[in-house]
């Protein structure tokens, strides 16, 4: 189904699964404002740049070479934090690790210089590869895994949903309490109704800015993944028959019914070894790569930050 820019305005050509729209992808980035700052700061030319400042890019150097200021700021990006201080410290912590690789890669006789030219990502990925070997797990090590975490190994719970999709504008808050007000309503008359269901279907027909209005708001079988971050953190944790409450996304409020619901089922380990032995050996690669960036970073002289390696941050090209 192909996606449309919502108006509550008018009937839209989509339903639950719309993504963001061209209006959502135009505005500036949750960092810009950070950036242009930073930027900003940099060219009044503190003299006192340091890693953990909340307003300045750090001055830092690997082996004497300045970390490109500018190259932080742009590199923020690509690491989202709680905090703006955290960004910032992931940001120029991945960009001293890139020196630290490229300075590697350089002395290694079987790449250097010729290596870096032609493919800088290439010869990272070689170099990586020399050095940082990841045994493949054992099966009783994947068994006795298993066996900690079955929880995590079910497959994805089905339901069949419909809704009524109240529509209003995520800035207009005035309308939002309208259409909040509205929704307590209807789940009241609902409820209260001599039949539910055909009471269901009449205001889905009547009220909802959903195309699957002309279905009485049925959404078929959704399984998770399938509908926008709010409206499914809450949906798959409902059990059958209609919420009491609304669900409140950008789009609006949703008043849902679960018509069935059917859990996940728990896999056998040998359904679940693949993808057991994936992350076991994933996990076993990142913390080779710790190690060896571990050294990379003791051999240095890095000067204005302090390094923190884990698998939770460290480069992954």
């Amino acid at each position: 189904m192909t996606a449309m820019t919502y108006d509550p305005r008018q009937v839209a050509d989509d339903n639950i699964r719309i993504m963001p729209t061209s209006d959502d992808l135009k505005k500036p980035h949750s960092d810009q404002e950070f950036i242009e700052k930073a930027l900003a700061e940099e060219r009044s030319n503190h003299k006192n740049l340091i890693a953990s400042s909340r307003e300045e890019l750090p001055s830092v150097y690997v082996n004497g070479v300045m970390i490109d200021k500018q190259a932080i700021a742009q590199e923020l990006q690509y690491h989202p934090a709680p905090t703006k201080e955290d960004a910032l410290f992931l940001a120029t912590q991945a960009l001293v690790v890139r020196e630290l690789l490229k300075d590697a890669v350089l002395n290694d006789e079987a790449l250097g210089q010729e290596a870096w030219d032609s493919n800088e990502e290439q010869a990272i990925s070689d170099l990586i590869d020399k050095n940082v070997n990841a045994a493949t797990p054992e099966n009783e090590v994947c068994e006795r895994y298993y066996e900690q975490n079955k929880s995590d190994y079910k497959t994805a719970p089905i339901m069949s949903v419909r809704h009524i999709l109240l529509a209003s504008l995520p800035e207009d808050g005035e309308e939002r309490l309208a259409r909040k007000k509205q929704a307590y309503e209807l789940i009241e008359q609902i409820k209260n109704s001599n039949n539910p269901s055909a009471e269901f279907i009449e205001f889905a027909r009547q009220y909802s800015a959903c195309p699957s209005k002309e279905q009485g708001g049925e959404l078929g079988v959704l399984s998770q993944g399938q509908t926008v971050p709010q409206f499914e953190s809450v949906v798959f944790t409902m059990d059958e028959g209609l919420a009491p409450s609304p669900v409140e996304t950008r789009y609006g409020f949703h008043i849902v019914d679960v018509m069935d619901k059917q859990p996940g089922v728990q896999l056998e380990y040998l359904q679940a070894k693949p993808a057991i032995a994936n992350k076991l050996a994933q996990q076993a690669f990142h913390h080779g790569l710790c190690d060896y960036l571990y050294v990379l970073a003791e051999q240095a002289d890095i000067d204005g930050i302090q390094m923190e390696l884990s698998q939770e941050n460290v480069y992954r090209g």
